[in-house]
């Protein structure tokens, strides 16, 4: 890590926040006992409506209301060092500038930027699609998620990203150790722009090889561990990085009841965190499916500051 040397918008952990829902799949202003919960852990950056966050499924007019709240509610709570991204998809660029333009209410430190959805673009094209957002006068990350996307971000299109002035780095999930590597020889050439590591289970390795910083799903249950892990590769303690990142990689199994964004509302909702309901068409996690994941989090045996109830009457 190079935060010392050339501070960045993309240091340290930025927590992919998710988004509580009311009844029904709209957002909810019930969000402060996990905006304090990122507060103990010492978390400066949350990243609203991003994947964990179900930003892709959210109207913007609920998008924006809910990311205004949540940002004044943080920079109260987390005081000066509180930074907070918004996330922009859409199935082509005007959706996406439009909604880009709706959550400018939250006036955020940086817009984070993924690829259009649906349709399968050319590297020319998707050039296009990141230049457009050079106008809101705030950074611009780059999301590369192809899983969800289906328009990878490739190296050619990457260095062509990194050439522009407003774009400020990338969040990788691409889960490539090829592409990571990659992206930080444009970071090494150029400091302006920063990396930050998507993959959970390879959060502690991306850091040791130079990564300004990590946007893991799991800081929702464990913001703690995050920045332990960072605190960990910053004193190039490297038998605290394996164990930290061991400890994060465990938590993933929550994704082997039911994979995805309602797995980690569920998991939450059982630390008392937010309410298990995800957005529509997602639905909430049955009884039967609670108590299986309700034994997994038990299993892994990770300490979370909230504490989870035992499976079973276990202790």
């Amino acid at each position: 890590m190079q935060t010392e040397k050339f501070p960045h918008v993309l240091d340290g952990v930025t927590v992919p926040l998710v988004t509580p829902m009311a009844e029904g799949g709209r957002p909810s202003a019930d969000n402060e006992a996990l905006l304090r919960h990122m507060h103990r852990a010492g978390i400066d950056t949350i990243m609203l409506l991003g994947s964990n966050g179900e930003g892709a499924i959210i109207p913007s007019r609920d998008a924006a209301a809910f990311a205004e709240h949540t940002a004044s509610l943080w920079r109260s709570i987390r005081g000066k060092s509180a930074r907070v991204f918004v996330t922009v998809f859409g199935a082509g660029t005007s959706i996406a500038l439009d909604n880009a333009e709706s959550l400018m209410v939250a006036r955020p430190d940086a817009v984070v930027v993924a690829p259009p959805l649906y349709f399968v673009h050319t590297e020319d094209e998707l050039a296009d699609h990141f230049q457009s957002f050079s106008g809101f006068g705030v950074p611009v990350i780059a999301y590369n998620i192809p899983r969800y996307s289906g328009n990878p971000i490739t190296p050619s299109l990457l260095e062509r990203l990194a050439a522009m002035d407003h774009i400020a780095g990338i969040k990788d999930s691409g889960g490539s150790d090829e592409f990571l590597l990659k992206a930080l020889d444009v970071q090494n050439r150029l400091p302006r722009f920063g990396v930050s590591q998507g993959n959970e289970k390879r959060l502690g390795w991306a850091l040791q090889q130079g990564a300004r910083g990590i946007t893991p799903g799991v800081g929702n249950l464990a913001p703690k561990l995050c920045v332990d892990l960072v605190e960990a590769v910053r004193r190039n303690d490297s038998a605290r990085v394996e164990a930290l990142q061991e400890m994060l990689t465990k938590l993933t199994a929550i994704h082997s009841v039911r994979p995805g964004v309602a797995a980690m509302k569920a998991a939450l909702s059982l630390l008392g965190l937010v309410p298990a309901t995800p957005g529509r068409p997602f639905r909430s996690y049955t009884a039967e499916e609670m108590e299986k994941l309700r034994a997994v989090l038990h299993d892994t045996d990770v300490n979370l500051d909230a504490g989870i109830p035992a499976a079973g009457g276990r202790t």
